[in-house]
């Protein structure tokens, strides 16, 4: 039972000590990665996608919907807060072809520090000579580029 004691306390402070260096930020070993959630059917493409630390957006998103989709409106929020969008593309686009959305105004930050960006696309998609409206939302992440 010693033994076990002894032990235990050891393995607590050690991950005590482990949990502190954590918070503080010694494990960092890199900045923040691009990624994304909730998109399914019109994707971004991550290597695009970019927030500068003046609070302007821009990011190419890919039609994965199966079909050709007019844009209805595209909204962009970070933190709560309204981007102003750019203009919405007066054609249709096709199946796998991208799209490329600009939003500024949003929230300024320092060059590595993370952001997140609510990405909401309306759109219709044309199937067999029906027009199906449709929704896409989603959140970018990544790190806040000096520009």
């Amino acid at each position: 039972m010693e033994y076990l004691m002894t032990y235990g306390w050891a393995v607590l402070v050690v991950m005590i000590v482990g949990i502190v260096m954590w918070r503080l930020g010694i494990f960092n070993l890199g900045g923040t990665p691009a990624t994304s959630s909730g998109f399914v059917k019109i994707m971004p493409q991550l290597s695009t996608c970019r927030l500068t630390t003046s609070g302007n957006f821009t990011c190419i998103f890919t039609n994965g919907a199966g079909g050709y989709i007019r844009i209805n409106s595209i909204t962009a929020s970070s933190s709560g807060t309204a981007c102003a969008t750019g203009t919405v593309p007066a054609g249709a686009v096709g199946g796998n072809e991208n799209l490329n959305v600009q939003a500024w105004g949003c929230i300024a930050g320092t060059a590595g520090d993370a952001y997140s960006i609510d990405v909401t696309i309306d759109y219709n998609l044309t199937v067999a000579n029906y027009n199906i409206e449709h929704n896409e939302t989603g959140k970018v992440k990544g790190a806040y580029e000096s520009g």
